[in-house]
C-alpha cells in the first residue's frame, strides 16, 4: 500500500553530508545486513559509524515506498542530533508533528486538540546543550528514504533485488552468511537479520518458525494525498487545519473498534482497528477494497456518517487490512555461535498500539553496533550475547505497554474518565523515551559480561522504575482481557 510511486533518494543526498559525523577507527569487523527497512538501514549507519565494514542486501527491487505513519521516540531524535546532525535536521523537516484529540467511536468529543504531552521532552545533548524535542510522527516512505540517503552518502553498499532464502554460520572459519535465491553465498563476520516477521533466520536462531497467535483484530491502514480526501466538501469542512495551519490527529475509541484520523498538510491517513473478518494479512502489498472497511463500520450502529465519508474517499488499492498477530516474547535473538543476530521485527514484534516498533528497531541497531565496537573482532559472539541481554527486558516491557494501549483504545471504559482524565489515552512512558542505547551499552557491557561469565548480579535499568521483570505469555494476556480485567503492572510506567 503506497501512493508514493517512487522516492527521490538522490535528491535527498544533496542535503546530507559526512562533515559532522565522528567515525570511529576501523574494527576489522565485516557486517552483512539483510533488509533495508528502518532497522536494517539504522544498523548500517551505526555499524559504519562505529568502524565496521558493512553492506546491505534487500529483497525488494527498489527502495520501499510502502507504509503509512509511525512514531519515532525522542531518544532516537536525540541520537541523531548527537551523531547524525544532518539527519536530525532532515527529520525535523519531515516531522508530521501535530496535536491530538479524543472522541468516542460515535464521534462524540472527549478532549483536545492538545499537545502529545508525554512525547514532548527537553533533553541534554552530548555537547551539554538543552534541546526541546517535540513529538515525532513520520511517514514511513519518507523516513526510510532519509535513512537510505544518509547511508549512501557515507558509502554503504546497498544492493536491491537480492532475496535471501537461508542463513548459516561457520564456527571453524568464524563466519556467518546467507544463501541467495540464485544459490550464491554471501559471508561476513556477523550477519544482522533485519528482514521482518518472515525472516529465514528463525530456523538457525530458534530451530523453528515462530508461532503467531491471531489476536482476533485487524487494522485497516491507509495514507493518501490530502487533496483526494478534501474533494468531498463534508470531509473538507470536518477536518480543516487548526489555527495557524496546525495539523493534528484524532483517536476515536470504543468497544472492539477504534479509528485514528491523521490530518496533515499533504497527506490524509486513517486506520480502523476492528474484529478480524478474515481479510487481514501481515503485508503492505495485499490491498483490500474500501467496502470491507465500510462493512465493519456498519456493524457499529453509532458509527457516524462523516467518518464513513472519509473512508469512502480512499483511493483504489490504497488500503490494507493488517492482521494483528500476537507472539510470545523471545529471550533469545542470536544464533548458537552468536554470528547471526535478529533486530527489529525479526526479533520482536509489537502491536501497532505500542508506538514503539520503529524506535526499538533503531535502538537494537545502535546497541548492537556499539557492543561490537566495544568487544572487537575477537569477541563477536560475546558482543551479540551482551546486546541481547541489554535489550530483552526493555523490549518485553514495551510489548506489554502495547497491550495496555490496545485495551485503552479498543475496550475503553468511559465511565472512569471523570475519575481519571487520562485513563483512555495511549502513551509511551518517559522511561522508554529517555533510554540512550549507546550510553547504556558503554555503561553496562562489562557488567553483563561479568554476569554471563560468573553469574554476578545484573539488573536492567532501562525498564520502568520499580518494575521487576517477570516472564509472561500471550495466553496470560488473553486471560486478562477475556476476564475484563485492566492490564496493569507494578512500577512507574509513566
Amino acid at each position: 500500500m503506497s501512493f508514493h510511486k517512487q522516492i527521490d533518494v538522490d535528491n535527498r543526498l544533496q542535503g546530507l553530508s559526512t562533515d559532522k559525523i565522528n567515525f570511529h577507527p576501523p574494527t576489522g569487523i565485516s557486517v552483512l545486513v539483510v533488509g533495508a527497512g528502518v532497522g536494517g538501514l539504522m544498523a548500517a549507519l551505526e555499524c559504519r559509524r562505529k568502524g565496521h565494514d558493512v553492506r546491505v542486501v534487500e529483497r525488494s527491487p527498489t527502495p520501499s515506498t510502502q507504509g503509512d505513519f509511525f512514531s519515532i521516540g525522542t531518544n532516537i531524535i536525540r541520537h541523531f542530533y548527537n551523531f547524525w546532525p544532518d539527519l536530525a535536521a532532515e527529520c525535523e523537516r519531515l516531522n508530521y508533528q501535530g496535536m491530538i484529540a479524543y472522541y468516542k467511536i460515535t464521534g462524540e468529543h472527549i478532549s483536545g486538540p492538545e499537545p502529545v504531552s508525554w512525547a514532548n521532552l527537553t533533553v541534554t545533548l552530548a555537547d551539554g546543550t538543552e534541546k526541546a524535542i517535540p513529538f515525532h510522527r513520520h511517514n514511513r516512505p519518507k523516513f526510510v528514504a532519509a535513512l537510505l540517503a544518509q547511508a549512501r552518502r557515507i558509502g554503504v553498499d546497498i544492493t536491491f533485488g537480492t532475496r535471501v532464502v537461508d542463513y548459516f554460520e561457520d564456527g571453524e572459519n568464524q563466519k556467518a552468511g546467507v544463501i541467495l535465491e540464485n544459490g550464491d553465498k554471501l559471508e561476513a563476520d556477523i550477519v544482522i537479520a533485519a528482514d521482518g516477521v518472515g525472516t529465514k533466520s528463525n530456523k538457525l536462531v530458534n530451530g523453528h518458525d515462530i508461532r503467531a497467535y491471531p489476536s482476533g483484530f485487524s487494522i485497516f491502514r491507509t495514507a493518501f494525498p490530502i487533496d483526494i480526501a478534501l474533494s468531498d466538501p463534508a470531509v473538507r469542512d470536518r477536518w480543516p487545519l487548526l489555527e495557524g495551519g496546525q495539523t493534528y490527529g484524532e483517536m476515536w475509541q470504543g468497544k472492539d473498534m477504534s479509528l485514528t484520523v491523521q490530518r496533515y498538510t499533504d497527506i490524509m491517513s486513517w486506520t480502523l482497528t476492528h474484529k478480524d473478518v478474515g481479510t487481514g494479512a501481515e503485508s503492505w502489498s495485499q490491498s483490500v477494497d474500501v467496502s470491507k472497511a465500510l462493512d465493519c463500520t456498519s456493524k457499529n450502529p453509532g458509527f457516524p456518517d462523516i467518518a464513513k465519508r472519509l473512508i469512502k474517499t480512499t483511493p483504489k488499492d490504497a488500503l490494507v487490512d493488517w492482521e494483528i498477530m500476537w507472539r510470545d516474547p523471545r529471550e533469545n535473538w542470536i544464533s548458537p555461535l552468536g554470528r547471526v543476530v535478529q533486530v527489529g521485527d525479526s526479533a520482536h514484534t509489537f502491536l501497532p498500539s505500542s508506538g514503539s516498533g520503529a524506535t526499538q528497531a533503531m535502538v537494537d541497531a545502535i546497541s548492537l553496533a556499539t557492543c561490537l565496537q566495544i568487544g572487537g573482532k575477537s569477541n563477536i559472539a560475546w558482543a551479540s550475547k551482551i546486546h541481547n541481554k541489554l535489550q530483552f527486558q526493555r523490549v518485553s516491557c514495551l510489548q506489554l505497554n502495547g497491550f495496555i494501549n490496545h485495551q485503552r483504545q479498543n475496550n475503553t471504559n468511559f465511565e472512569v474518565i471523570g475519575e481519571d482524565g487520562d485513563s483512555f489515552k495511549s502513551y509511551i512512558g518517559k522511561w522508554a523515551l529517555a533510554h540512550d542505547p549507546d550510553k547504556y551499552a558503554y555503561d553496562n557491557y562489562g557488567k553483563v559480561l561479568n554476569y554471563l561469565l560468573s553469574g554476578a548480579p545484573f539488573r536492567s535499568t532501562n525498564i520502568p522504575p520499580g518494575y521487576t521483570h517477570k516472564p509472561w505469555t500471550i495466553q496470560e494476556m488473553f486471560d486478562i482481557i477475556g476476564e475484563g480485567r485492566t492490564i496493569q503492572f507494578d512500577g512507574d510506567w509513566s
